[in-house]
């Protein structure tokens, strides 16, 4: 009779904890979202963000009156006033759905386009994609742009004025300027440059791209969210100065 030997079991080894799995993307951006959201209601509420918007409504309708007088009706003069307060809703509307809805969805799709980007381009180079990693990366890195509205909140209901930039608009002369120069200004703020800054560095370090291809990605990025920016916002101004000071 054959005897056969049972082989003693070797223990089964403990499985991994994850310490060294990177933080969930998704909650990390939930984090931010939220913050956003909390610091725009606590501009709204304080009323320095409506602030603009019904100095625009109320210098329009006195234009409306002085521009009126003597030339048309009292009635018309009545109609139009009244047309100036009831779109003061329209782009009060417009403003909620940009701050609220725009703004803080935006932090999700920048970190998905760029944590993509890094990792395909990881892959053609035969480069660890690491996508998990580079997404959280991605994410945490929105908080930058959550930390620039809350320094202009938070200085804008102390000084209570309705609009504080951190961009190079600080450095314009006093007086009007050309509504072009102003957007594209804006879109240098110094906390969105250190974001991307830090997206391209982060990319770099983790071994996805090469420092050329981060700043490429970045750079590229950047340029079409920026002109995204500009274009809407001249447009949504536009809108605003025919409607809020017509000519008569």
């Amino acid at each position: 009779m054959a005897i056969i030997e049972s082989k003693p079991r070797k223990p089964a080894e403990p499985l991994p904890l994850g310490g060294d799995d990177p933080p969930h993307a998704g909650s990390i951006l939930a984090l931010w979202m939220a913050l956003m959201v909390l610091l725009q209601l606590a501009f709204w509420i304080s009323g320095a963000r409506s602030t603009a918007l019904a100095d625009a409504v109320e210098v329009g309708a006195a234009r409306v009156e002085s521009r009126g007088i003597g030339e048309v009706g009292d009635e018309v003069v009545r109609k139009a006033i009244g047309l100036q307060h009831d779109s003061r809703w329209f782009w009060t509307v417009l403003a909620l759905i940009g701050d609220f809805a725009v703004e803080p969805i935006g932090l999700a799709l920048r970190a998905g386009v760029v944590a993509t980007l890094f990792g395909g381009i990881a892959l053609l180079k035969g480069r660890s994609v690491e996508f998990s990693r580079g997404m959280s990366s991605c994410a945490m890195v929105q908080g930058f742009w959550v930390l620039g509205l809350a320094v202009r909140v938070v200085l804008a209901i102390l000084l209570r004025r309705p609009e504080i930039e951190t961009s190079p608009t600080l450095f314009l002369s006093p007086g009007p300027h050309p509504g072009t120069v102003w957007v594209t200004l804006r879109q240098l703020d110094v906390f969105v440059l250190i974001g991307w800054l830090a997206l391209a560095w982060g990319g770099w370090k983790r071994g996805q791209v090469g420092i050329f291809g981060a700043a490429m990605v970045c750079g590229v990025v950047f340029s079409i969210e920026a002109i995204c920016r500009i274009m809407f916002s001249l447009v949504i101004e536009a809108g605003m100065r025919l409607s809020l000071m017509p000519e008569i």
